[in-house]
């Protein structure tokens, strides 16, 4: 008797040990291990309040779905809803959920599990349900209906908790500790619906694999971010990891993040996301690892940019929650399920990003984006560059800063328009002032007796001029300056002409050359030769032609002058 009582006593240990070595729970938690073959709760029009289910956000932000979870009395839950998250506002005593359809029941249908890894494709129309004991499910948004691609892997060693991510780059999904050995992260293709593996953190880094771990996406440096978890292989001395990784698909490779400000411990069964456009991640709820497991309410804010954590305010005993769904819209910080410090499952509740305050109250402050934000250097600390897609308070301040630089661009083009104009009035007063003042042959102006009998005009004080009238009297004195420019300048060269016939013909005799020297080629009463005669000639003919250019070069200049005139007149009008 006394062997098979040893033998017995011997037996229970064991199973306590592997139900404890495979399990992240404590001891506290033991009496929550449930099976697979557990009575489903009934149908119920809202969702019931579950734990450890799996959840995931559409990459557009709309839409927030869960799926399985175990619930009271250690029901394993297949439901699946939908939560609308465009919605302006709603309480959280009545949120918008849409049952949708969980199968047939076979194969094809909504896993019936907990521990669930759930994420969405890239374009929104695919959903992958990834359960420790059942496989890769599939759920396609468009038609409605699942396809289980996986084979039920029966109970395997492992830990409850799992994560999903999507990479909307590739359209893979990770989760980490995924595969059989827990030693990699599994990696899923929505596009040839495939499975394969990639690299955990290095030892170095993370000594060993854990489970109920945060995990998400962050679409401003392009990365996923990996927090917390534990692993209860020594039950007696239980490992969790305190730090923030970064995981970089683009290069499959791991980073530890250097942070600033006041950082969340080591926690298990908490939930991390991506809010107000990638600029915060939002870290939520918990438990430590510790002999008692204590329940945690912490919300801790981890800004991009500066990689500095700040503290949310210190909960009350109702927001300690761990093993919830959670997602963001806008401001608001959405949280559901999870188990309560008296061990009940809870329901929705709403945290207030721009108050930093728990609220019942969900208000849209700012749309849900069209598309994800655009690449940007990963793996390295956020710069101010990357706060191009940052939330509203960023926005208004670009705002004002265009609307203050076209305040001043107007102002300016206002400015220049202005001197313009003036500088244009002062020019055609000079002009005025050019014209009036035309003095053909250093004559003296005398007053037209016409204008003078109206008070305008040359001879008189009033300012206002006929442009018609001074444009005719200027042109007749132009051309009557020209024509006798160019008489003079005809009879000179036909001089010129007469008397240069007459030197050079063989005919003519000296005695005619001393004569036609004595009445045109003297200076002075010297007489000149010739030559230098004909070549002073050649440079007076020379001075009136550019003289004549000039004349012309005057008239030219003086109809420019009337046009701009005449033009501004109008405009004046």
């Amino acid at each position: 008797m006394a062997a098979r009582s040893t033998t017995a006593t011997t037996l229970i240990n064991s199973l306590l040990l592997t139900l404890a070595a495979t399990s992240l729970y404590t001891p506290t938690h033991l009496h929550h291990h449930v099976s697979a073959q557990s009575t489903r709760p009934p149908v119920h029009p809202l969702p019931v309040p579950v734990g450890i289910m799996g959840y995931a956000t559409s990459h557009d932000q709309r839409t927030f779905f869960i799926q399985g979870g175990v619930g009271e009395r250690l029901y394993l839950n297949n439901q699946f809803f939908s939560l609308d998250l465009t919605q302006p506002s709603w309480n959280t005593t009545s949120p918008p959920w849409k049952a949708l359809s969980v199968g047939a029941g076979n194969s094809s249908s909504a896993p019936t599990d907990y521990g669930l890894a759930m994420a969405v494709s890239k374009d929104d129309t695919q959903l992958l349900d990834w359960a420790k004991r059942i496989g890769v499910s599939t759920y396609d948004i468009r038609t409605g209906t699942w396809n289980g691609t996986g084979t039920a892997n029966g109970p395997r060693t492992g830990f409850f908790g799992y994560t999903a991510a999507t990479d909307p780059d590739t359209d893979l999904v990770y989760i980490p500790s995924g595969t059989a050995n827990l030693t990699r992260m599994l990696v899923y293709d929505f596009t040839t619906r495939s499975t394969s593996s990639a690299p955990m953190p290095p030892p170095a880094m993370l000594k060993m694999s854990v489970g109920m771990y945060a995990w998400a996406w962050n679409s401003v440096r392009r990365t996923m971010m990996l927090h917390g978890g534990a692993n209860y292989s020594n039950f007696s001395d239980p490992f969790g990891n305190p730090n923030l990784m970064e995981f970089n698909p683009s290069t499959s490779t791991w980073g530890l993040l250097t942070t600033q400000g006041q950082q969340p411990p080591a926690l298990t069964g908490h939930c991390m996301v991506s809010a107000l456009g990638g600029s915060k991640m939002v870290l939520y709820g918990g438990s430590l690892i510790d002999s008692g497991s204590t329940l945690q309410g912490d919300v801790y804010l981890l800004d991009i940019a500066t990689l500095t954590w700040t503290k949310g305010p210190v909960p009350n005993s109702s927001q300690l929650r761990r093993d919830m769904a959670c997602t963001a819209a806008g401001s608001n910080f959405v949280v559901w399920g999870g188990l309560s410090l008296n061990r009940q499952y809870m329901s929705m509740a709403v945290f207030d990003l721009r108050t930093n305050e728990w609220t019942t109250q969900f208000v849209l402050d700012t749309p849900p984006p069209s598309s994800t934000t655009k690449p940007a250097n990963p793996m390295q600390e956020s710069t101010s560059d990357d706060n191009t897609a940052q939330h509203s308070e960023s926005t208004k301040n670009k705002s004002i800063i265009i609307g203050i630089s076209t305040s001043v661009g107007i102002l300016i083009a206002a400015g220049f328009i202005w001197f313009c104009i003036r500088r244009r009035k002062a020019q055609g007063k000079s002009r005025w002032s050019r014209i009036n003042n035309v003095n053909v042959n250093n004559k003296p102006k005398r007053s037209s007796k016409r204008w003078s009998g109206r008070g305008q005009g040359p001879a008189g004080n009033n300012n206002s001029r006929d442009p018609q009238e001074t444009n005719s009297l200027q042109h007749q004195i132009f051309e009557q300056e020209r024509r006798s420019q160019e008489k003079a300048s005809m009879s000179r060269s036909n001089s010129e002409k007469s008397v240069s016939e007459q030197l050079l013909s063989p005919t003519m005799t000296n005695s005619d050359t001393i004569v036609a020297l004595n009445s045109q080629g003297s200076i002075g009463g010297v007489m000149l030769s010739q030559e230098e005669w004909l070549r002073r000639q050649r440079e007076e003919v020379d001075q009136e032609r550019q003289a004549l250019a000039i004349m012309q070069m005057q008239q030219l200049d003086y109809a420019r002058q009337m046009e701009a005139l005449k033009t501004e007149t109008f405009i004046q009008r």
